[in-house]
């Protein structure tokens, strides 16, 4: 399809002007596109790219970080709070695609709202906020670097705000020399344990300390169970006829 254009003199500027005239159907289809929203746009566009990025964990290293710079800026032109996260499926041609928030729930509902407006895409599937992974999800380097397992660590609750967590996790080998390293990986198995939801919503502290600092705190438990007691803070309630709290509890 051709475009139609002509010239035109204008005799009062002794100048020539080019006037282009596009077809019909390409007008339309540029109003259409107008009238679209921000978040509709975005998934235009990674529709139109989506074979780009189910492909990007073959193609080379400069590549790779070519689209995903592409698609962080994409992201980043919604919100700044937002963030990108593009994990393979072990079944071929097909990916997820999460949007983070970073666990800042006040940004949550923009990642939900993007999601919402997502359109089928053949070989994806598309997330709002990070699910529950195993504890030691992308730690490797820090457990590499520290010698510290996750799973070795155990925790406290230090008030029984069920919306407002403070949480202290404890290490034999803490010290204060490590204590950047050790909140890393404490602050990574937390929000690996409970998702990015749970994790917002729910915990309002972390603090790390060393093993022998609770041996007297009758409270403390291993951190691989802190979803089952955070669930149980979170959890509805029976009330009897006469006001006595059947469950949780009793």
């Amino acid at each position: 399809m051709k475009e139609h254009w002509k010239l035109h003199y204008d005799n009062s500027a002794g100048s020539c002007i080019l006037i282009v005239q596009l077809p019909f159907l390409m007008v339309l289809k540029i109003k259409a596109m107008s009238r679209l929203s921000k978040k509709q746009h975005f998934w235009e566009w990674f529709k139109r790219n989506s074979k780009e990025f189910i492909a990007l964990e073959n193609k080379p290293k400069k590549d790779t970080l070519y689209w995903f710079n592409e698609l962080e800026v994409h992201v980043h032109a919604l919100s700044k709070f937002l963030h990108p996260i593009i994990a393979y499926s072990k079944k071929e041609g097909s990916a997820n695609l999460t949007i983070t928030a970073n666990g800042k729930p006040m940004h949550f509902k923009k990642a939900e709202d993007l999601i919402a407006k997502a359109p089928a895409i053949p070989g994806w599937t598309v997330t709002a906020l990070e699910e529950v992974q195993p504890i030691d999800y992308m730690l490797e380097q820090e457990m590499q670097k520290s010698g510290i397992d996750p799973r070795e660590m155990f925790f406290s609750l230090d008030n029984e705000d069920p919306d407002n967590a403070i949480l202290t996790v404890y290490h034999p080998l803490f010290t204060a020399k490590n204590e950047n390293l050790i909140y890393k990986i404490a602050n990574g198995a937390v929000y690996n344990l409970l998702g990015e939801r749970s994790y917002g919503n729910d915990i309002a502290k972390l603090y790390v300390e060393n093993l022998s600092d609770a041996l007297d705190n009758a409270d403390i438990q291993k951190l691989e169970i802190l979803p089952s007691v955070i669930g149980k803070r979170n959890s509805g309630m029976i009330v009897n006829s006469d006001g006595n709290l059947l469950l949780p509890g009793t």
